[in-house]
C-alpha cells in the first residue's frame, strides 16, 4: 500500500525521473536498477528479462489467467537507429519464445518507444 501511495503523490510523480538521474550519477545505473527492481519494480512488472516473463506467463496459465507482454520503453532523448534495433530484436525475441509450444500469445507495443522525449514534452504541452 505504502507503493501505491507513494506513485500517486505529486512529489513523486513530478520529482521520481530527476531522482532516478541523480541516483544513476550518484551509486550508478546497476545498482539504481536493482533498487527499482527489487521494491516497486516486481508490482508492476512481470522482470526485466525474457525469462522473468515467461516464468509469470507459466505461473498464470497454471491458474487459468491468460498473459499480454508489453515491453515500455519511453523518454528516450535522441535514439540512435542501434537502439531502435536493440528494441525490435527484444521485441521479436519475446514474441518467439512466448509462442515456442503455443498458438497464440499477446504482446503489446508502446509506440512512444520510437519517439524522442522531446516531442512527447510538446504533444503533452500541447
Amino acid at each position: 500500500m505504502f507503493i501505491y501511495r507513494m506513485m500517486s503523490s505529486d512529489l513523486f510523480i513530478n520529482y521520481s525521473l530527476t531522482g532516478m538521474s541523480l541516483a544513476y550519477r550518484i551509486i550508478g545505473m546497476k545498482l539504481t536498477n536493482t533498487l527499482i527492481e527489487k521494491t516497486c519494480g516486481t508490482i508492476f512488472t512481470g522482470g526485466v528479462t525474457i525469462d522473468d516473463l515467461l516464468k509469470d506467463m507459466v505461473l498464470l496459465e497454471k491458474k487459468n489467467i491468460g498473459s499480454i507482454s508489453m515491453m515500455v520503453v519511453e523518454g528516450l532523448t535522441n535514439a540512435e537507429e542501434s537502439t531502435l534495433d536493440y528494441f525490435y530484436t527484444i521485441s521479436r525475441d519475446t514474441v518467439k519464445k512466448m509462442t515456442e509450444g503455443k498458438p497464440d500469445a499477446h504482446f503489446a507495443v508502446k509506440l512512444t518507444a520510437f519517439v524522442t522525449l522531446e516531442v512527447m514534452e510538446k504533444i503533452s504541452t500541447a
